[in-house]
């Protein structure tokens, strides 16, 4: 360091130029150049880690505060979310998913018509009378814990709960589902409800308790819903669909399920119903009404409709389809009623109920796949059509109606051509091809093996009688033995359940007969 500082003292920045010349002095130049080199580097180096220490220190504070910040974001944001939830639950609890979606994407929510709903009424027996002898606080706790039960039976079969009054309970089914769909789903709601009523009795009655009973009402028709007021927003349905049901549900009696007949006519394939009787209404006339008493025995070997995998894909089907075979049930019986001759105690509009009913039970156990379920029906429908305009050979008649009517309901071309091969596969002698016309040839003499098959027999003859086919009852008789020797079933189910009394129908022709010979 003595020898560098003697390098400065003796080498001022002027006497340095001034003895460059000299040759003694280059070599200390050049140390000396380097040294002030070297030593600027270094301070050059401990400056630049300086400021990366103080960046580093720096990023590292602004991180953290930056981190602190986002975690304080993403909780309030967390906190907006649930509380953003717990609102749209509370109004998905008292408005309808698709209501809800609306209000918050418009602010409002439009009245709409809805076409062919099914409205229920479920009613507590004698509440005035059971609200007089209890106490406020056990009616509100017990009525919660139904109605809570209520709800989750609507729930499952997708109705919408409208709300409750006092004692009753309204829902809807069929916003957006297909007809039939909804009138299933409620007759299903209904029977479970008095399902859980019982086990509610038989468990009150087991500890000495009062139970109670209800009264439910299902109506089809259309309705006007929408959403009430601004403050305490209710969402509710109006019309005089509304007022039927009510009246509908008043009539019933305590532990049943009453329908009207517009309901009975979209529920009856399925669920067995009585009738009884009708009520008048200032609106509407007289509407018949049914008692449900369950799944139909002929549709009960795949259980119940919420865990059956046909019921299911034939709801996915029904729900997609465009066809309105509703609609076209209801043009098919008014036209048939109305053009047909009065002298077909046979071939009249009874009889393509019948096999109706026949074809659906056999298609069913037949396990064909929803679409077909169908066109067997679609085909049924117009497989008598003939008759209006020909007695004799009149299936190509039908075909032509078929051709020029389905269309207009939903049906495509290749399902018309296939009703239209279903529909010529019914005329005697049958000579089915495939699985669909078995099923349709069986439905048409379904009556061959079943009890009232003498009545029916008996309402043939006075038909050919008059059309000049028979000439009198020993010669049907004759015709008989020949038809039932040469007939036999095609499908398994009709195999199973129609010959055996088929063959006994034969031999008591046969033993009448001789009896009249």
């Amino acid at each position: 360091m003595l020898y560098i500082a003697s390098i400065f003292n003796k080498f001022s920045f002027f006497h340095i130029f001034s003895s460059l010349k000299s040759p003694e002095y280059y070599f200390p130049f050049i140390i000396f150049c380097l040294l002030i080199l070297i030593i600027g580097y270094i301070i050059r180096v401990k400056q630049i880690k300086s400021t990366k220490r103080k960046l580093a220190f720096l990023v590292e504070k602004r991180t953290k505060t930056i981190s602190k910040q986002k975690d304080r974001i993403a909780e309030q944001n967390r906190l907006v979310k649930l509380e953003r939830d717990k609102s749209d639950e509370l109004l998905s609890n008292v408005l309808p998913q698709n209501i809800v979606e609306e209000l918050k994407a418009k602010g409002n929510a439009e009245i709409k018509s809805y076409k062919n709903v099914s409205v229920i009424f479920v009613d507590i027996v004698g509440f005035t009378k059971i609200a007089e002898r209890n106490k406020p606080t056990y009616l509100v706790n017990k009525l919660n814990n139904l109605f809570s039960e209520f709800d989750s039976i609507s729930e499952k079969y997708n109705l919408e709960k409208i709300k409750t009054i006092g004692d009753a309970y309204l829902a809807v089914g069929g916003f957006g589902d297909h007809p039939e769909l909804s009138s299933i789903n409620c007759v299903s709601a209904a029977l479970e409800i008095q399902s859980l009523m019982n086990k509610l009795k038989e468990s009150a009655v087991s500890k000495k308790e009062e139970f109670w009973e209800v009264r439910i009402g299902i109506h089809n028709g259309d309705v006007i819903a929408g959403v009430l007021g601004t403050k305490r927003i209710a969402y509710d349905i109006f019309g005089n669909t509304v007022n039927i049901a009510k009246r509908i549900e008043s009539n019933s009696e305590p532990w049943k399920v009453n329908i009207s007949e517009s309901t009975y006519k979209v529920v009856k394939t399925f669920f067995n119903c009585s009738s009884r009787g009708k009520i008048s209404t200032k609106n509407t006339g007289d509407i018949y009404m049914f008692y449900v008493k369950g799944i139909d025995p002929a549709f009960s070997s795949y259980g119940t409709f919420s865990s059956s995998d046909w019921f299911r894909d034939y709801k996915e089907f029904s729900a997609k389809s465009k066809i309105d075979y509703y609609g076209l049930e209801e043009y098919a019986f008014n036209f048939l009623t109305k053009k047909l001759a009065k002298n077909l105690f046979y071939h009249g509009p009874h009889h393509t109920e019948d096999v109706l009913n026949a074809v659906e039970k056999i298609a069913f156990n037949e396990k064909v796949s929803p679409e077909d379920f169908i066109l067997l029906r679609a085909a049924v429908l117009f497989h008598d059509f003939g008759y209006i305009d020909k007695y004799l050979d009149n299936e190509t008649i039908g075909e032509d109606y078929a051709r020029e009517i389905l269309p207009k309901y939903g049906f495509n071309p290749s399902q018309v051509i296939k009703i239209c091969d279903l529909i010529q596969a019914t005329k005697v002698p049958q000579k089915p091809n495939n699985h669909l016309e078995r099923i349709i040839c069986d439905a048409d003499l379904d009556y061959l093996g079943r009890k009232d098959f003498l009545s029916i027999s008996s309402n043939f003859y006075e038909e050919l009688k008059g059309y000049g086919v028979v000439k009198n009852k020993n010669h049907w008789d004759e015709i008989q033995i020949k038809f039932l020797q040469a007939h036999h079933f095609f499908t398994e189910y009709s195999i199973n359940k129609r010959s055996i009394l088929k063959k006994k129908h034969l031999e008591f022709i046969k033993d009448r007969v001789l009896k009249n010979k």
